[in-house]
């Protein structure tokens, strides 16, 4: 956890806790993953655009087969 500085949630008692997922299964890459690189590498707009681009490719359910 070295990008974040602790010392503001402990001056306001507030406690910090890693998410440190399972290195099973599906979660084993989990460590390398994180919301923030999208937006660090691709910018809030291009993120935003994208996520819309998906919502509106799924505007139906389909039953499981």
């Amino acid at each position: 956890m070295t990008y974040l500085d602790p010392a503001p949630f402990t001056a306001r008692n507030i406690g910090v806790t890693p998410f440190r997922p399972p290195m099973i299964n599906i979660w084993s890459s989990g460590r390398r993953l994180s919301a923030l690189w999208a937006l660090a590498e691709l910018g809030p707009d291009s993120v935003a655009d994208r996520l819309q681009t998906r919502a509106a490719g799924h505007t139906i359910l389909q039953p499981a087969a």
